[in-house]
C-alpha cells in the first residue's frame, strides 16, 4: 500500500499516512446525527459541531481528499450496536457498506454503552464479529477503534486489542464540548468545533499505526 506525506496548513507536524480508497467511519451521534424536529438539534451531522464542515468526519475527509480526490468517505451511525451488541443484525445494518468492499474502517464507538449491563465478554466477542464481518469481504482491511470521550473504562480494555486511539483526555478539557453553547444537557456532552477538531487530529494521527512507513 503506497503511503503519502500530508501537511496541513493547520498542523505543524506532518503526518505519514497510507492511501486508502474506500473509507467507512462506523460511529455514534457524533459521527453523524439527524435533525431533532422536537428538541434543540437542527444540524444533520456531527453532533455538536456549529456546521457540517466543522465535524470530525467532513474534517477527516478533507484530508482524505488531499491525498487521494477520488477516495470515498462513508459515516454510518451505529448507536444500535453500542446500546445492544448482542442482538445488533450486521446483515440489515451494514451490509451495503461490507459490500462496498472498504479498505479502511474506523470504529468510533463506546459512549453509549450501557455500564449496568456491560460484559466485558460479550462485547468483545461481538466487537471481534463486527471486525471480521468487514474483513470477510477484504482480508486486507485496515481497522483503526477510535474510544470513546466518556465510558472509555468500559470499552477501551477490548478495543485496544486492535490498532486504537484513545479520546478520553478530549473530554477533561469542557471547552471541547458544547458546555454554554446548548441548553439541552444531552446536546452539550457532545463535542464543540474545538473538541471536533481534537478528534479529527487524533485520528489521524492514529493513522500512522495502520502500516508501517515503508
Amino acid at each position: 500500500m503506497a503511503l503519502s506525506v500530508v501537511s496541513c496548513k493547520k498542523d505543524k507536524s506532518t503526518i505519514r499516512t497510507p492511501k486508502f480508497k474506500n473509507i467507512v467511519i462506523l460511529g455514534n451521534s457524533i459521527t453523524f446525527s439527524a435533525p431533532d424536529l422536537n428538541g434543540e438539534w437542527k444540524g444533520s451531522w456531527g453532533m455538536a459541531a456549529s456546521a457540517a464542515d466543522s465535524d470530525y468526519v467532513h474534517l477527516l475527509t478533507a484530508r482524505f481528499k488531499v491525498i487521494d480526490s477520488n477516495c470515498k468517505v462513508t459515516a454510518r451511525n451505529i448507536t444500535g450496536f453500542e446500546k445492544d451488541y448482542v442482538n445488533f443484525n450486521f446483515d440489515g445494518n451494514l451490509k451495503d457498506l461490507r459490500d462496498s468492499v472498504p479498505d479502511l474502517l474506523i470504529l468510533r464507538i463506546g459512549e453509549n454503552v450501557q455500564p449496568f449491563t456491560y460484559n466485558a465478554e460479550t462485547f468483545k466477542a461481538r466487537y471481534i464479529a463486527l471486525i471480521d464481518y468487514f474483513i470477510a469481504k477484504n482480508g486486507k482491511l485496515s481497522v483503526l477503534g477510535v474510544g470513546p470521550l466518556w465510558n472509555a473504562y468500559l470499552v477501551e480494555p477490548v478495543m485496544k486489542g486492535q490498532p486504537y486511539v484513545s479520546l478520553a483526555r478530549i473530554n477533561q478539557d469542557k471547552s471541547n464540548t458544547a458546555y454554554g453553547l446548548f441548553t439541552d444537557p444531552g446536546i452539550q456532552i457532545h463535542p464543540s468545533n474545538k473538541g471536533m477538531r481534537a478528534i479529527s487530529d487524533a485520528i489521524w494521527s492514529g493513522l500512522e499505526k495502520l502500516k508501517p512507513v515503508e
